[in-house]
């Protein structure tokens, strides 16, 4: 039995498992790959500028240190996580299984997408899923924010003060806060466009325009970037009994990234924390293995 299981090699994940190593427990990651959603970084055809600090290169600095521990990683997906006694265990998709004296849950979330032309072609070059890491990036360009909930409003506003023109599309059938439309529909550079829906994505390296239907008809819009704003899911499917989840399916943790099963920690998107950056992650992910460490130490359940 293994001091740790780690299920999820995000960011969160990785740095975990680069603190536990550091700490000499007896460590395992399970994920199906490495580096997880910052594998699709979002391009602009025009760069990012001079000086531009791209956190995913920290990532990449992570994943090779746990590619030379190749005895730390399994390439696999867990299926089931259950609790029992004190122990953990891990149901892989071979029928194996892994036991563990802890567990860092850091499998983030997975993207919802819109199923149109264009979509998957243009995914991290000129097109994402999450505004947040780049709103910085479109001083003076012009954004284009796809949504059907408030997700998508409060990046209108935050996009608001960055670029020059943001063109907000309000999904037919999706749920906003009326406070937050009338917010933003009074902001200068916004045009909210409602009961809405894409029919296809085109540029050609990059994205370049969007083809959106609505009760006026057919429009064009041209933008130097595109994003999906469509909540994400937590990866917690493989969640067994005995291990609550929120409302959404997230894991709630306190500020030391523990459950309310001892034992159990969680880092990162799949805890609900809103972010979706990099840098959280790693914190996150550094900070509950330490907590995992101190558990096992506090507990006497570290292996010798």
């Amino acid at each position: 039995m293994r001091d740790l299981i780690i299920i999820g090699a995000g960011p969160a994940g990785l740095a975990a498992a680069l603190y536990a190593t550091r700490k000499r427990m007896d460590c395992l990651v399970i994920s199906k790959d490495l580096g997880g959603k910052s594998n699709y970084a979002v391009r602009l055809a025009d760069g990012e500028g001079p000086g531009a600090i791209r956190a995913d290169e920290l990532v990449t600095i992570y994943k090779s240190r746990l590619q030379y521990l190749r005895h730390s990683h399994r390439l696999a997906e867990v299926k089931r996580l259950t609790a029992s006694g004190g122990t953990f265990t891990c149901a892989l998709e071979d029928d194996s299984t892994e036991e563990a004296r802890a567990v860092i849950v850091a499998t983030g979330t997975r993207l919802r997408r819109l199923g149109v032309p264009g979509e998957k072609q243009f995914l991290s070059r000129g097109l994402g899923y999450s505004s947040i890491s780049y709103s910085h990036l479109f001083a003076g360009k012009r954004v284009v924010l796809v949504g059907d909930a408030d997700r998508v409003l409060d990046s209108t506003l935050e996009l608001s003060i960055h670029a020059d023109a943001v063109t907000t599309v309000l999904l037919a059938g999706g749920w906003f806060s009326e406070d937050l439309v009338a917010r933003a529909r009074d902001l200068e550079r916004v045009t909210i466009l409602e009961e809405a829906t894409v029919r296809e994505f085109r540029g050609d390296e990059y994205a370049r325009e969007v083809v959106l239907a609505s009760k006026s008809g057919e429009q064009t819009i041209a933008a130097d970037g595109f994003f999906v704003e469509l909540a994400p899911e937590p990866n917690t499917d493989f969640i067994g009994d005995g291990i609550s989840l929120e409302s959404t399916g997230s894991l709630r943790v306190d500020g030391t990234n523990s459950t309310a099963v001892p034992g159990l920690f969680a880092a990162g998107d799949v805890t609900g924390n809103g972010y979706e950056q990099i840098l959280v992650s790693l914190g996150e992910g550094s900070k509950a293995a330490l907590s995992a460490y101190r558990y096992l130490l506090e507990t006497g359940r570290a292996n010798a």
